[in-house]
């Protein structure tokens, strides 16, 4: 009996930990604005047009700076409860960090980020805002007028195949995964140039190969894609 060949599905909202950060040309101008930011404090909202590692930019930021704190919704908390958790986990830090999933905000959410904000700003602490969403997003209408008075800085995904190629090839060896040279090129040569889509369909394949107990070359790889013409 012929085997049917498993369908992969990729989405381009997912959130990931690019678990090693890789400098390239797009991040350069954003590095510097939250060193900046990092020094003489201030409200910085950090954002992208699509994902770009934002979130594990600031895990290692995280670690290496012990007066930085990195902070996210709790699940279904109303705004003055989550405000308050918040506060609780930021004190004695000197720079706070909050990190949001892209897109619409819950309305708790987005009352209680409005709140943070006047916070900060009262209490002069530095605030940076990771967050990536379409200006319709932006509600209610008092967070949408503090998140404009904000200096915004967009970090770029990579826009080279070898910018791109460093970025997977360092997700690999973070997670042990011996992936061929070949392989990237296909995602590279065959997927969209959208950074989510990429790491999803190496998760994917890896995933796949372990429970097919075969090997990622090139060949198989295109199969599971369903790119073979």
């Amino acid at each position: 009996m012929k085997m049917q060949q498993q369908c992969l599905h990729f989405s381009s909202d997912l959130k990931h930990d690019y678990h090693m950060w890789v400098h390239h040309s797009g991040t350069e101008i954003a590095c510097a604005k939250i060193a900046i930011w990092m020094n003489q404090g201030g409200l910085l909202w950090l954002t992208s047009d699509e994902p770009a590692g934002k979130s594990h930019l600031l895990h290692a930021l995280a670690q290496e700076c012990s007066q930085l704190k990195r902070i996210e919704p709790g699940k279904r908390l109303p705004p003055i409860k989550q405000v308050a958790v918040w506060l609780d986990t930021l004190k004695d830090t000197d720079l706070w960090v909050l990190d949001l999933h892209a897109g619409k905000l819950p309305k708790r959410t987005a009352l209680a980020l409005f709140h943070l904000i006047e916070r900060a700003k009262e209490s002069q602490h530095a605030l940076l805002i990771s967050w990536r969403c379409p200006d319709t997003d932006l509600k209610p209408s008092e967070l949408a007028s503090r998140l404009r008075m904000m200096e915004q800085v967009k970090i770029q995904a990579p826009e080279t195949d070898a910018d791109l190629r460093r970025v997977l090839q360092a997700i690999a060896h973070q997670l042990h995964w011996d992936i061929p040279e070949g392989l990237i090129k296909v995602l590279i040569q065959h997927l969209p140039r959208d950074l989510g889509i990429q790491v999803d369909a190496l998760h994917r394949l890896e995933a796949a190969s372990l429970k097919e107990r075969t090997r990622l070359t090139q060949a198989w790889a295109k199969k599971k894609l369903q790119l073979l013409k």
